[in-house]
């Protein structure tokens, strides 16, 4: 149809249309007509088809991870809607934007917004919207346990998917209804939505909406006890191709697989579907670390390129005040030249603009001095961020070359042992895969949360929770280490303290500091967990009993060197990050790492305040 469009207007729809389909498949494609749609809409000068791309546009951002460019798309799209007088297009955006607050954990800013655009979408019985909309706010409401408003959202989603003729949209209404119902025990009307889902997915062919209905079904069959069909659902779930780069999938039907076969007794499938589950995990971490390293590495250079200009600029305004001093030299020596041959005017004239001109030089003097100044001490910054930026990389090199070159060693092995059918000596190898992932991904963990705390990335949010609870959300992570080694750990408790700091900084700081105990404790040692009141905080220690750690050692801790790493006593390799990130976490709460070590072990304490005292 593009090779004879009837007119420019027309074209630009079609381009445009094409980049929106190309999204979901080919992401250099949409970028491509995405960017010609932009300079035809441009050409006509049509504002709907300028906002309706950069519509599409904040899709595009969206798909990439992108939000805050999403977000700025959205919100222009809005406002040319709004200014055309189009309230459903308007509230298309508008519904994208509440939508993109939810994912950043805005929920109070996006109620009101759903609220106002299922107000347009009814005004003007624009069912596919209101489908949409009602079907997001049922998950918001699933989320907050608020099950009654969820039913209300979802049967509405079903009502407008019917009004809409689009069955896709009645997909979604019944499968949200089938999941309220299966959370409120209420199973025989769980199937019937859940099985009237499934229908209509397999009857439009969508293959997406038929997988998760196929994982959704075999859980509910397997909380039911009819094991057999659970395992038949699953089973059609995991032979699906779609399956294979959805990792979000992969992690949810991996779990159902493992908890149904630990059911039935089935431990070797059990424990492939466990290691399948602990893959797609480790590949969407993964892929969120690598959107964090591509966000670091812009931010740094943008600061880089921004600061160029800035000195740049300063040269230029130093170079300029020092020609302007030279050219008010030349004119003062020029005028009091012509002025001699009536001296005793110019004398006179002479002395008064000669102070004149030092009062000015003072001045320019000055204010090149103070220019000066900042640029010595933008050099310093520049140079000490240049530092940490050289220990920063050093570390990267040295921490990750170990276990990389191991996996590459790993794989020759694997094809040499492979070809000699030795499955033993395989699966060793796996094992060793195995564990050189999971350091270079706890590496990885540490380095970017060292790397935000650096760039004043990581925002710090403190809120009140129970010490129990993350404790024992940490030990879950080390139960498998600790029984490879053989290790007890004791946990005492004095109560159930509450306190007020940042959750996720301090279970990052506790897990540092439990697999550090587990390295450094020998097989068949004792690893000892206490919190305790003191005064008006809590205070958590973790005590191993492992070879003690260096003088040297901790003062770099406590300083702000970088720390080499060390090896465990099964020769488990250590990043040399996590006891540094402690540290600056630690300080975030206003207070010190307190660390204490002898040839029988190490003992690492700190303290949070009590969320009493915070009022």
């Amino acid at each position: 149809m593009l090779k004879n469009p009837p007119n420019d207007s027309v074209e630009t729809r079609w381009v445009n249309s094409l980049f929106g389909l190309y999204m979901t498949i080919d992401m250099d494609s949409a970028l491509y007509y995405g960017e010609r749609a932009k300079e035809l809409a441009e050409t006509t000068g049509d504002s709907v088809l300028m906002a309706s791309n950069i519509l599409n546009f904040g899709g595009y951002y969206w798909y990439q991870s992108d939000f805050t460019k999403a977000m700025g798309c959205y919100v222009k799209a809005a406002a040319i809607f709004d200014k055309l007088g189009s309230e459903t297009d308007m509230a298309d955006a508008q519904l994208n934007i509440a939508i993109l607050h939810l994912i950043l954990g805005q929920t109070k800013k996006a109620k009101p917004i759903f609220q106002e655009v299922i107000s347009v979408y009814e005004e003007h019985n624009y069912y596919t919207g209101l489908a949409n909309a009602y079907n997001t706010l049922g998950v918001v409401y699933d989320e907050e346990i608020n099950y009654d408003s969820a039913i209300y959202c979802f049967e509405n989603c079903v009502k407008a998917g019917k009004n809409s003729k689009m069955l896709v949209h009645e997909s979604w209404g019944y499968s949200g209804l089938g999941e309220i119902y299966k959370k409120q025990g209420r199973y025989d009307k769980s199937r019937e939505y859940q099985m009237e889902s499934l229908k209509l997915e397999e009857q439009i062919g969508n293959t997406a909406g038929v997988l998760q209905s196929y994982i959704l079904m075999g859980s509910l069959e397997k909380q039911l006890g009819n094991l057999e069909a659970a395992e038949n659902y699953l089973k059609k779930a995991a032979a699906m191709p779609e399956l294979e780069a959805d990792f979000l999938s992969q992690r949810n039907l991996y779990q159902e697989m493992v908890q149904l076969y630990e059911t039935t007794g089935e431990v070797s499938k059990a424990y492939q579907s466990y290691r399948k589950h602990v893959a797609a995990v480790d590949s969407i971490k993964n892929s969120e670390d690598l959107a964090v390293i591509n966000e670091l590495n812009e931010k740094y250079e943008s600061e880089k390129k921004a600061n160029e200009i800035i000195t740049l600029q300063k040269e230029s305004e130093l170079n300029r005040l020092i020609l302007d001093k030279e050219r008010n030299q030349k004119w003062l020596f020029g005028g009091a030249s012509i002025l001699f041959l009536i001296l005793s005017v110019a004398m006179i004239f002479g002395y008064f603009q000669l102070k004149k001109s030092k009062n000015q030089i003072d001045k320019q003097n000055q204010l090149v001095t103070k220019i000066n100044k900042a640029l010595n001490r933008s050099q310093d910054e520049l140079l000490a961020a240049n530092k940490t930026k050289d220990k920063f990389f050093a570390l990267v090199a040295h921490d990750l070359r170990g276990p990389v070159t191991s996996m590459q060693g790993i794989g020759r092995m694997l094809s040499f042992y492979r070809k000699k059918g030795d499955e033993h000596r395989i699966n060793q190898l796996i094992e060793q895969v195995d564990q050189s992932s999971a350091s270079v991904n706890h590496l990885l963990d540490n380095l970017l949360q060292w790397a935000l705390s650096q760039t004043n990335g990581l925002n710090f949010q403190p809120e009140v929770f129970e010490t129990k609870g993350l404790v024992e959300e940490c030990m879950t992570i080390f139960t498998e280490g600790m029984k490879a080694k053989e290790i007890t750990i004791t946990v005492e408790q004095e109560a159930d303290l509450m306190v007020e700091a940042d959750y996720n900084m301090i279970s990052t700081v506790l897990r540092n500091l439990l697999s550090n105990a587990l390295k450094f404790s020998p097989i068949g040692g004792v690893i000892q967990l206490s919190v305790s009141e003191r005064e008006d905080c809590a205070e958590i220690t973790v005590t191993d009993s492992g070879q003690g750690m260096p003088e040297e050692t901790i003062r770099k801790i406590q300083g702000n060197e970088p720390v080499e790493s060390t090896r465990g006593t099964q020769d488990e390799k250590g990043t040399g990050l996590g006891l540094v990130l402690c540290r600056e976490f630690i300080r975030l709460h206003g207070q010190e790492l307190s660390i204490s070590s002898s040839d029988r072990g190490t003992s690492i304490s700190f303290q949070l305040q009590l969320a009493h005292q915070m009022a």
